[in-house]
């Protein structure tokens, strides 16, 4: 009886499920009673790698293999069995067994995810979960999707695959990702009528797409939508202090001249002496001769008073900055 492996398997229109099987010994043959990882079927039909059908095929012969129960995954084992009813007996178990493993790893990855959401409350005050249901065409494509998300760079955004399968989006998909708040990503697939229909009644976040490239972009893009966004300062102009004129009115006015880039009337400044910045605040006043002004570029001198200081000495710099905000980015290598 021939054994093999299953390369790959997909779930095609018209075709229903189809293993690519690699056979490693013996002889498989239309009509054999085949059985792969939890599923099986009698061999309906057989076709080469130039997609000529075949009667049946020997070691190191890979060949497309109709009629099995289900889509097996790649790297399961393949054989011929006695009879249907053994079949169907060993099938059931494995799945049963396959069911209780996938439980039992839910089950560890919630208690992990609790304790990890515990410490980073503790540290952070949130923590951050980016759950994906990811459906495909082919196992292959699934897996590779899964593997290049999950090295998306971020210590404060995790990626979380809920689940993954091979075939169209059915209407338990769509349960699955609204119980799990997750995000669905069909790779070369479709919802099917009921799916749909859940689907616009609840507004779930389904993501159709054909090139993996663009998959791992709009998910390094949520991550990052996800970080938020940070302050950032740019240092757009410095005021060297040359001399302090007092006035009744305003206090001290510093007679400065810009020495790089400009100073405006209405960004923040810093007082700096020695290079060490000795206070922060606002401009009360900008002028150049006896008018007031809005900006004085660098080669220009003008007279600065700082609103609420008034200890300014020469010698000083006055600092003029600006704040941004800016979208947190994640930096990631994705294939081209």
């Amino acid at each position: 009886p021939a054994r093999g492996v299953v390369i790959e398997s997909s779930l095609e229109k018209g075709r229903g499920p189809v293993a690519t099987i690699l056979i490693k010994s013996g002889k498989l043959k239309r009509g054999d009673i085949l059985l792969a990882g939890s599923h099986y079927g009698r061999v309906r039909a057989m076709f080469d790698d130039k997609g000529v059908q075949v009667q049946e095929a020997g070691p190191s012969i890979p060949v497309e293999v109709l009629g099995l129960s289900g889509t097996p995954g790649a790297g399961d084992d393949a054989l011929v069995v006695a009879n249907e009813r053994k079949a169907r007996d060993i099938a059931e178990q494995r799945d049963d067994k396959s069911r209780e493993n996938k439980l039992a790893q839910q089950q560890a990855s919630r208690l992990e995810e609790v304790f990890s959401q515990i410490g980073e409350e503790g540290a952070s005050g949130e923590a951050k979960n980016l759950n994906l249901l990811i459906k495909g065409d082919v196992q292959g494509s699934v897996e590779a999707l899964i593997e290049s998300l999950r090295k998306i760079p971020s210590e404060e955004v995790r990626v979380r695959i809920v689940a993954s399968g091979v075939g169209g989006l059915s209407e338990s998909d769509v349960e699955l990702a609204l119980a799990s708040q997750a995000t669905v990503i069909g790779f070369n697939v479709r919802a099917d009528a009921a799916a749909r229909k859940a689907i616009k009644e609840s507004s779930l976040d389904v993501r159709y797409y054909s090139v993996i490239y663009e998959a791992i972009q709009d998910v390094t893009d949520a991550i990052s939508g996800l970080l938020g966004t940070e302050q950032r300062e740019e240092i757009v102009g410095l005021a060297e202090v040359k001399d302090v004129f007092r006035s009744s009115k305003l206090g001290a006015i510093a007679g400065c001249l810009i020495i790089d880039g400009a100073v405006s009337r209405g960004l923040p400044i810093r007082v700096l002496r020695d290079n060490v910045v000795i206070y922060e605040g606002e401009l009360e006043s900008l002028r150049r001769h006896k008018d007031d002004v809005n900006k004085v570029e660098a080669g220009t001198e003008c007279g600065i008073g700082v609103k609420n200081y008034n200890d300014i000495k020469p010698g000083d710099q006055i600092e003029c900055y600006e704040r941004t905000e800016v979208q947190r980015q994640v930096a990631t290598e994705v294939p081209a």
